[in-house]
């Protein structure tokens, strides 16, 4: 794994017996580790695997099962070890993952789709767009509009019954008609629906059995009201109201961890209001304190500052160890609240950023001279990330404009992961000397990024890969495999529009290769559209007859 890996879904150790079938055959395999989106495996009987190749798989202890597609595998000692990304609908028991960790991935990865929580006969939905919780709905009574106005004072029961029963005679939403009616002002209805979302958001960390699915597509756009949610805020104020002691206990550290503040600025620099004991303990964490020594010098070792403990994990605000972080920006890291920041003029300077960051180069986003010493290098990114981190802006209504915040801090960390290494600084400024490049000098740098993407395919972080292969993809668009690479490390990373784009750049310049036909495939069924992938699969057949991927295509997008 590479320096400054970054993962959408958390992974979790954890050993079970696993049943992989794949050519109507099964074999007997483990699994290592499991994420909500994949897991990590050891096939213990002989198996011929690919990447690319779909498999169906079911875990013996649960009764989950799914299909999915392999993404790496090498041999060891132990056997054949594999990496499968799931295929279609993402389940899982809650027992066995943290809603928190499911929500930052689906954030981190622009999921757009309906994560669905069952527990007995409750039920209750999050709506999810570009990664951002928007909306949620609930079939339990108490967590309807009305019964939490009532039970918030702010109508009383005759107003109550009298909109349910003329909710049920006309179909009407029941906040429609409070305000018709006068119960309710129209200017309080976003905000007390907004109120109702979070509420039943915040109830689902409560939760301890049942299950989690998520669902990716389309949301059902006349049912649903678009809000724009703190996920760092739900997550910090969903995990203060679990009850159970030994659930929280089990969830921290051990009592001797040092405990971090996160290095990753995804995890920093998120939009979050602490409360006191929030602040208090935050205060505390020097990255020398143990787990034991931070709850000694507390407001007390109550329930309250365990689960405060607990919530700062969950949000990964901090962390149990990362020793990457620069000791000289550890004074600035208290101060997490965004800024305010006069709307209109923050926007105008996304703007200007946004035009000019790839001129300014490396070195000038990051602000800093070309003789800076490592630690100036650090410090400076972690501004420049912290003004330019999406999540900081998550309220920004604009998504041209938050396309932009993702490019500019794109290249804020491709700056940093340059500079913050000697051989690869050595050679950027050595190229930034010559002055313009040559055809050929293009063509060996993009040779050169991809070259270094494929060598480190099995084991490096998606956003690692992505960057390299774009970089292929920037200095070279000629080649149709840098775009196909580009395609495989966008798909890891989740982010499965962009992957079709550079699928189809493969495609249009090798447009008779069956490899890059059925991959397309499979990224349509990730996005769960069976017939767009059946007919690439089926043009991929039509240049070679056995082509496996495709006919394993086939069948799942038949299932």
């Amino acid at each position: 794994m590479l320096a400054g890996e970054r993962r959408d879904f958390r992974r979790y150790s954890g050993v079970s017996d696993l049943d992989l079938k794949f050519k109507k055959r099964s074999y007997k395999a483990r699994i290592t580790d499991y994420s909500f989106n994949g897991i990590g495996a050891i096939v213990t009987e002989a198996i011929t695997l690919s990447t690319g190749d779909m498999v169906e798989f079911s875990v013996t202890e649960s009764d989950i099962s799914a299909n999915g597609v392999i993404m790496w595998l090498f041999n060891d000692s132990s056997g054949l070890r594999i990496g499968i990304r799931h295929v279609g609908q993402l389940r899982g028991m809650i027992k066995d993952f943290r809603l928190a960790d499911i929500l930052i991935g689906l954030q981190r990865s622009n999921k757009t789709g309906v994560l669905t929580t069952v527990s007995g006969e409750i039920n209750k939905k999050i709506y999810i767009k570009d990664g951002d919780m928007i909306f949620a709905s609930s079939n339990q009574k108490e967590d309807r509009l009305g019964d939490l106005l009532l039970k918030e004072g702010m109508i009383n029961l005759d107003q109550y019954n009298h909109s349910v029963a003329e909710m049920n005679k006309t179909g009407q939403r029941q906040g429609a008609v409070l305000v018709r009616h006068g119960y309710l002002k129209a200017g309080e209805l976003s905000g007390v629906v907004a109120h109702q979302v979070e509420e039943i958001i915040l109830s689902l960390f409560a939760m301890d059995n049942g299950f989690f699915i998520f669902e990716e597509g389309p949301l059902p756009t006349d049912e649903v009201i678009t809000l724009k949610l703190s996920a760092a805020n739900l997550i910090y104020n969903g995990t203060k109201k679990i009850e159970s002691f030994s659930r929280i206990r089990g969830g921290l550290p051990s009592m001797d961890s040092i405990l971090f503040m996160a290095s990753d600025p995804f995890d920093l620099f998120q939009d979050i209001k602490l409360d006191e004991t929030g602040r208090r303990l935050i205060s505390l964490i020097d990255n020398r304190r143990s787990v034991k020594e931070i709850l000694a010098a507390g407001p007390s070792e109550s329930l309250e500052v365990f689960r405060t403990l607990y919530a700062l994990l969950s949000t990964r605000l901090v962390v149990i160890k990362d020793a990457s972080m620069p000791n000289d920006a550890a004074e600035d890291l208290h101060d997490i609240e965004p800024e305010v920041k006069e709307k209109s003029a923050f926007k105008d300077a996304i703007e200007d950023m946004h035009q000019k960051f790839q001129s300014l180069g490396y070195y000038g986003v990051l602000g800093i001279s070309r003789d800076a010493q490592p630690s100036e290098i650090k410090s400076s990114y972690y501004r420049a990330a912290k003004m330019y981190h999406p999540d900081r802006h998550f309220s920004l209504t604009d998504a041209s404009l938050k396309s932009k915040l993702n490019d500019i801090f794109t290249y804020v960390y491709e700056a940093y992961a340059t500079l913050s290494n000697a051989q690869k600084r050595t050679e950027h400024d050595r190229q930034a000397a010559s002055g313009t490049k040559s055809p050929a000098d293009v063509r060996d740098r993009a040779r050169a990024s991809f070259e270094e993407g494929k060598k480190y395919l099995r084991e490096a972080d998606p956003s690692e890969l992505e960057r390299l292969f774009g970089q292929a993809v920037y200095f070279d668009q000629s080649v149709a495999e840098y775009h196909r690479y580009y395609s495989l490390a966008l798909r890891k990373s989740g982010k499965l529009r962009n992957a079709v784009k550079a699928m189809e750049k493969a495609i249009t310049l090798d447009q008779a290769n069956p490899d890059y036909l059925a991959e397309l495939g499979l990224i349509f069924l990730d996005l769960g559209l069976p017939l767009r992938a059946k007919g690439m699969f089926n043009k991929a057949l039509a240049i070679s007859p056995g082509h496996e991927t495709a006919l394993q295509g086939l069948k799942t997008a038949d299932a």
